[in-house]
């Protein structure tokens, strides 16, 4: 396997018109030589995204997302950098080599990533064995079809005799990364499959990497775990991964929401009644990565956790931290059956497809949830419900929300709405973010020779002429970050004889660092005039100031100098410097 070239991913870039691009996700607008659009990045009402068909680039005036063709796409579909190059080259009908490695794995776990997706055929294969035949039953008498089977990757664990452990170890895979990964584990020295027996369910990550595995015992054997987790590894972190997201985010994008369960068997049932929309938390408790995972998507959450009371309670709690991250949010509470797994086998995929359209606000299952335990018709329960209500409804900013509820309130408890009202002021809302807004930060103002340093590194990023002037006039940066960058943009451009800000972007995607500096400062000068006059003035400013700072700097040494001859010397490099004050 070999990654994608630079020379590849830019000729893609060269062939890929950021208009056509865009303009197949957002309508665009074209306003002079640019076009705009609707912000896809933030909750944007007017267009606040410029594209230029000229820099190939893209800039919202209102959030400030910057980018190439390649970060657009993968800001959009939300997949990694690698897989928007694939996506953008199949739009402009242009094929990877076919040895490309689209993952996001990073070549260190390039060999794990072998390790996973080989274990992954074994097992596969073994469920089409004769010994995968009792397997094969248990699954379809659970309503597993083949064509399920298939989609989500079931397979077998077989016992010890043929081995997940031996065919790694013929493959020369070490053993030690072995019991790393979890695919094995050691005894008294001796190494056996971790899930032998088994039924296994592969667990990706959010890209569609392999990095664990679930299995499940199937012969009714006893004094055992039904399920059998992968342990935590250097590739599989339990909180940062939602079970199918990589296979539900494109259609949650088109559906506009997504389903989130508790176990993989409830989303595997749940995408076998035509539901691919929905992942799940292998858990009760939500993480902040598996929110961030969500809000990414831009879509309405429902959660549709167990029907017990650790379900109900988890509900309440991953809901609340939704919400405060600004992610609509919804509740389906099943009734009757433990969780939607075995509820859809009980009652079928229609009616719990009607509960899916018809789902509680989070609101209002609050509401609901505040009933609990209170008998209503005592007038202290009553009151202590009715307070809760209003605390809750203090910290909504939906004044539609607020309105419709103290008008239910006061129908259904038979309350003036003025006294609703008049109590509801009482109570001191907690600020709540809006979506809507975007948080204004304030902005560092930056001296003179940051702003001149930055402008340069902006004209040497569109063309060798610039470059050039650059290596004649300056040369030499100061600040190390600045000075990073320069050798990066002269490096690339002796490189490819070339230079673009769009393929510049390309280039440093992997440098997390200099990227967001390239963003920061396309950003600010995107629409700079760019001609070399311009430069000129911007260098001669800097070398002003690094001129004025050395003889800062010398004045400084020779106050503390004793020796005269010494004094001397720096007195003449002062005067020489002053020189090219004038």
């Amino acid at each position: 396997m070999a990654f994608v070239s630079n020379d590849e991913i830019n000729a893609i870039r060269a062939k890929a018109n950021i208009v056509n691009i865009v303009g197949s996700y957002i309508p665009l607008t074209q306003r002079g030589k640019n076009y705009v659009c609707v912000c896809p990045f933030h909750d944007d009402h007017s267009p606040s995204m410029s594209v230029s068909e000229e820099k190939q680039i893209y800039k919202c005036f209102s959030c400030g997302a910057t980018g190439n063709v390649f970060t657009f796409v993968s800001e959009f579909e939300n997949v990694s950098f690698i897989e928007a190059v694939s996506i953008v080259a199949n739009k402009c009908g242009m094929e990877l080599s076919k040895n490309a490695y689209i993952s996001n794995f990073t070549p260190a776990f390039s060999e794990e990533k072998e390790i996973m997706e080989l274990s992954q055929k074994f097992f596969a294969n073994n469920l089409r064995t004769s010994v995968g035949e009792v397997a094969i039953n248990y699954l379809k008498e659970r309503g597993i079809d083949e064509e399920i089977i298939k989609e989500f990757g079931i397979g077998l664990s077989l016992d010890s005799n043929d081995s997940l452990y031996n065919l790694l170890i013929k493959k020369n895979y070490d053993s030690k990364k072995l019991l790393e990964i979890g695919l094995v584990n050691s005894v008294n020295g001796k190494i056996y499959d971790m899930f032998s027996r088994r039924i296994t369910f592969p667990l990706w990550d959010k890209d569609g990497n392999i990095v664990g595995f679930s299995a499940r015992v199937y012969r009714g054997e006893k004094d055992v775990s039904k399920y059998m987790n992968s342990r935590e590894s250097k590739i599989f972190k339990k909180g940062e991964t939602l079970y199918n997201y990589h296979n539900a985010k494109t259609i949650a994008k088109r559906e506009k929401e997504i389903i989130v369960v508790e176990g993989f068997m409830d989303a595997i049932r749940i995408a076998s009644i035509g539901l691919k929309n929905v992942v799940a938390l292998q858990g009760t408790a939500m993480t902040n990565e598996q929110i961030q995972l969500l809000k990414k998507l831009r879509v309405k959450v429902i959660l549709c956790l167990d029907n017990d009371n650790a379900g109900l309670t988890a509900t309440l709690n991953n809901g609340e931290e939704l919400v405060k991250n600004d992610i609509e949010t919804f509740v389906i509470r099943l009734s009757g059956k433990k969780d939607p797994d075995e509820y859809i086998l009980a009652n079928g995929g229609e009616s719990f497809i009607h509960n899916v359209n018809n789902p509680l606000t989070f609101f209002e299952f609050k509401m609901n949830y505040l009933k609990q335990n209170k008998d209503l018709n005592n007038v202290e329960d009553l009151t202590n419900y009715i307070n809760d209500v209003l605390k809750n409804l203090s910290n909504n900013g939906d004044s539609i929300l607020r309105e419709v509820t103290l008008n239910k309130l006061s129908k259904d408890y038979d309350i003036s709405l003025d006294v609703l009202k008049s109590r509801l002021e009482q109570m001191k809302p907690v600020e709540i973010k809006k979506f809507e807004e975007i948080p204004k930060q304030e902005k560092q103002k930056k001296d003179a020779y940051t702003i001149g340093s930055e402008k340069i590194l902006y004209f040497m990023m569109n063309g060798e002429e610039y470059i050039k002037n650059y290596q004649k006039r300056l040369g030499f940066f100061s600040e190390s970050l600045y000075r990073e960058l320069a050798n990066e943009i002269v490096y690339f451009w002796e490189k490819n004889k070339k230079i673009t800000i769009a393929d510049f972007i390309t280039y440093v995607t992997d440098n997390v660092t200099i990227k967001d500096k390239v963003m920061e400062i396309v950003n600010e000068s995107i629409n700079d005039e760019i001609t070399i006059e311009a430069m000129d003035e911007y260098i001669s400013a800097v070398l002003k100031i690094v001129t004025k700072n050395e003889i800062k700097r010398l004045k400084s040494i020779m106050k503390k100098e004793l020796d005269v001859d010494k004094k001397m010397k720096i007195a003449l490099q002062i005067a020489e410097l002053k020189k090219e004050e004038v």
